[in-house]
């Protein structure tokens, strides 16, 4: 068995100190059934580290593993790392021993101990002295007036190890009145060696929005209204303390204060004043460029982008903060006023009191050291992010398509724009200001300015990972190891976790937990943030609609899937969860007779008109479009993430009624363009099946029934797809996305080449042609740095980069596995069946409650 190598590189300058360093690991099949398969060296030198499966293969060895540890480095300097495989031994004994106590539960470190407050927001370091620095979390309401923290239980620890212990306290904000104001999850990962808190807060608003007519703007009367939120720490004597606002600088500048605020108010860049940045009436929010620094009013020191450190000293030891991505969340800020610090992360500074929609939340970081043994600037601001090498996720199976060492072709070329064009990815954050805690992360969706004037303000345009950006930046990080696209990946995930997700249970079900669209084509988002619609919009893009929420056709799981596997993610995990239960729902109805009904007058009652009339209707339950193929590709990411859910025969199940290999395909209508175009994403969640059960060595009836359903469609576009600008007058905008869309065309049929090597040669030759085409036409165009093409050509990489393998034969020779000849058409004994399902679970399901819960929930209330 082959070990698996990591590169830790320094490249900006900084002695790195015993810095925690995550990385998810993938394995190939076999190498590890438990941790104790698995050591870390440096060189010759074992590593303390603490590992955790994130997935397991079908056989039960390990398939995805989460690794972390500490290293030091030299500035620009580097190690190779290998995980290799070893015997079994027996676990660890260096875990801590966490206690209890009367104040709460403790965990020794190299340092003290850390105190976890019983039934309390609030933990503290005591010294061996049993001298205690307390910290605690506050919350003021809208009127400035403290809120209190209500635990629903006490601390509870996550996770333990040689390396860190976690931590987490879930409860809610009580306001003055005795009523629950927002929700919140406070995770401590505490290191044993540093003694290194980070301290990861989540606020959450889980009221639904009222959005009437369908707007989702801000001053929905389902928003909540605070002024600050904030982790103070009170520290012994009143010594002084060191700021140095720029702490990843080669030479930074240190100020001494007795007391200061150093606060973030904008994000310091050229368009600070975006109107990205509006309130509820349409203001913009931003005071002042950057950031300052003042002492009782007075102006000591300015500049445009923090990355901040304070260290005090005081008589029980030393404290030291940081705040990762202060200014790219602003705003922020750092205070001292007498003896306690200050870390704002909602500061009370800002201009006007913060809004948090129904359903949105947001997560937010800060660093504590208790001693100066850490290169605390390098961890918050500029972290180590080892790159694995591309072989190791080849041998894995890391990634459906993955192929190590290919030579760079026209495709890389394109998807290089993304970090080298003039237009790259992080260029693109500038121009609308895509900063402050509630943009940070999203991309610029910068091709719906392609119908704008020159000279005119472009439009406030988020994308919300429409086509999945956040996959195809970690394939690229994974191809490339290049650390820009693991940044994107992890900016984005984060974003789309806490903002583009509806986080609430009190919504339409098919809303609940369900993710947005991308803001609205051709129009500004206004004051609907990265919801769509806005009510200052007095039409849509999309005809005879002008109000919505949440919708099947905009789900994207696979990223954050790829997400938790490479950095252990918790957050990333339940997303793709939640939105694996919210798509099941849109599709099947959460139960209740009233929601069966509605299902029987949307799907049942068309084709039993079409009966009536004598005419012929197919079986097939779900549409032809990309809504099912996301909802196959949420319901498939469920299933390797909890293979014991039933998620993947659901999804054979959907296919069964999705597709069959004796359909009539002219009837589908397919070249309609505008119609048809996406049933390719469906299509290409077929592929991602099959692949999926042939890795698994599954090769049942399901399998056989989707393969030759596949092969059906894609001999049908081998003799009848074309480009879809071959015929432009059809479209309502023919811009060069189409061309981008071309590429699902033509990985279809490298795919159906690896199915079928019998005619192999003529899908492969057909989908070269197609690559050509659609890579000649983007690189002599000027839309090829448009977000939505690089994201397009991103998520459909690598198909192109395999070569066919006999797999027919498995396929074959057993008469129990035979698909049905005969062809999928409707019969009334099939629709009544149908119908009487529904009722009968809506019966089954009919309680009072849920009955008046689902008409209220789709009254428009103000």
């Amino acid at each position: 068995m082959k070990n698996i190598v990591f590169l830790l590189e320094e490249k900006d300058g900084i002695a790195r100190v015993r810095e925690p360093v995550n990385v998810g690991v993938p394995l190939p099949k076999n190498m590890a059934h438990t941790v104790e398969n698995v050591s870390l060296t440096d060189g010759d030198e074992p590593l303390t580290v603490q590992f955790l499966p994130l997935a397991y293969w079908p056989d039960g060895s390990i398939r995805w593993l989460h690794v972390c540890f500490l290293i030091s480095l030299e500035p620009n300097g580097r190690k190779d790392l290998v995980l290799a495989q070893r015997s079994p031994t027996p676990p660890h004994s260096a875990e801590p021993v966490v206690t209890s106590e009367t104040g709460g539960k403790v965990i020794p470190t190299s340092l003290g101990s850390i105190v976890l407050k019983r039934d309390d927001l609030a933990w503290g370091i005591r010294a061996r002295n049993d001298d205690i620095t307390p910290s605690s979390v506050i919350l003021n309401d809208k009127n400035n007036i403290a809120c209190l923290a209500k635990p629903d239980t006490d601390w509870e620890i996550t996770h333990t190890g040689p390396v860190f212990v976690a931590a987490v306290l879930k409860g809610q904000w009580i306001n003055q009145l005795s009523e629950p104001l927002a929700r919140f999850e406070c995770e401590l990962r505490i290191f044993l060696e540093t003694s290194l808190v980070q301290v990861e807060l989540v606020t959450h608003n889980p009221s639904r929005a009222r959005h009437p007519g369908g707007l989702w703007d801000l001053g929905d009367s389902g928003s909540l209204h605070f002024r600050e939120l904030a982790i103070e720490t009170t520290v012994s004597g009143t010594s002084p303390a060191k700021v140095i606002p720029q702490a990843t600088d080669a030479s930074p500048c240190a100020f001494n204060f007795a007391d200061f605020n150093l606060y973030q108010d904008s994000s310091g860049g050229k368009n600070w004043r975006s109107r990205n940045h509006v309130d509820a009436n349409g203001d913009v929010t931003t005071q002042f460029c950057g950031y300052r620094i003042t002492n009782a009013g007075k102006l000591e020191h300015e500049g445009k982008r923090a990355n901040p450190i304070v260290s005090i000293k005081h008589d029980s030891g030393q404290l030291e903060l940081a705040v990762p991505h202060f200014w790219q969340n602003f705003p922020a800020s750092l205070q001292k006023e007498g003896n306690i610090i200050t870390v704002g992360l909602f500061p009370k500074d800002a201009k006007s009191a913060y809004e948090l929609q129904g359903g949105e939340r947001k997560t937010l970081r800060c660093l504590m050291s208790y001693q100066n043994n850490t290169s605390l600037s390098a961890m918050a601001y500029t972290p180590l992010v080892p790159i694995i090498a591309q072989e190791c996720y080849e041998r894995a199976e890391a990634f459906p398509w993955f192929k190590a060492k290919t030579k760079p072709g026209l495709l890389d070329q394109l998807i290089a724009q993304g970090l080298e064009g003039e237009s790259d990815f992080f260029t693109k954050r500038e121009i609308i200001d895509e900063f402050g805690w509630r943009n940070f992360g999203d991309i610029f969706a910068d091709h719906e300015t392609l119908y704008q004037a020159k000279n005119e303000e472009p439009f406030i345009s988020h994308y919300n990972n429409q086509y999945d950006a956040i996959y195809g930046f970690a394939r690229q990080f994974a191809l490339t190891g290049e650390r820009r696209w693991f940044e994107l990946m992890d900016d984005l995930a984060s974003h789309v976790a806490d903002i583009d997700i509806y986080h609430t249970e009190e919504d339409r079900a098919e809303y609940n937990n369900g993710l947005f669209w991308h803001t609205d084509h051709y129009l500004d988002a206004h004051t609907a943030t990265h919801r769509t619609f806005s009510k200052l919009n007095d039409t849509s893009s999309t005809p005879g609609q002008t109000g919505g929420g949440p919708a099947a056709e905009h789900c994207y799981t696979t990223g954050l899937l790829y997400h938790h596997y490479m950095t252990g993610s918790q957050a990333s995990r339940d997303a793709v969860l939640q939105l694996a239960n919210w798509i099941r729902i849109s599709h099947e109805g959460q139960g209740g007779l009233l929601a069966q009904i509605l299902a029987v007058k949307k799907h049942d009652l068309p084709k039993l008109k079409a009966l009536l009339k004598g005419q012929q209707t197919s079986i097939h339950q779900y549409p032809f479009t990309r809504g099912t193929g996301n909802y196959i590709n949420a319901l498939l990411d469920a299933s390797l993430l909890e293979p014991d859910g039933n998620w993947l025969k659901h999804a054979e199940d959907v296919i069964s009624k999705t597709i069959h290999p004796l359909d009539n395909i002219d009837e589908r209508n397919l070249l309609n363009v505008e119609t048809g175009w996406s049933y390719l994403i469906l299509m290409t969640s077929i592929a991602r099946y099959l692949h999926i059960k042939m890795e698994f060595g599954d090769t049942d009836a399901h399998l056989v029934h989707a393969h030759e359903a596949f092969m059906h469609y894609t001999n049908w576009m081998l003799e009848n797809e074309r480009p879809f600008l071959s015929d432009p007058e059809q479209l309502e905008f023919p811009n060069d996305t189409w061309v981008a869309q071309d590429i699902r065309k033509a990985m279809l049929m490298f795919q159906a080449a690896e199915l079928n090597p019998v005619n192999a040669q003529s899908f492969q030759k057909r989908g070269h042609q197609w690559l050509k085409e659609v890579f000649e036409t983007l690189a002599k165009g000027e839309q090829k740095h448009y977000s939505r093409i690089l994201i397009i050509l991103m998520q459909n990489y690598g198909p192109h980069h395999t070569s066919p393998m006999d797999v027919a034969f498995k396929l074959s020779g057993d008469p129990s596995k035979a698909v049905s000849s005969k062809p999928p058409i409707l019969t009334w004994g099939a629709l009544t069946n149908r119908v009487f399902t529904r009722l009968l679970r809506g019966a089954l399901t009919f309680r009072p409650s849920r009955e008046r819960a689902w008409i209220e929930a789709r009254l428009d209330r103000t």
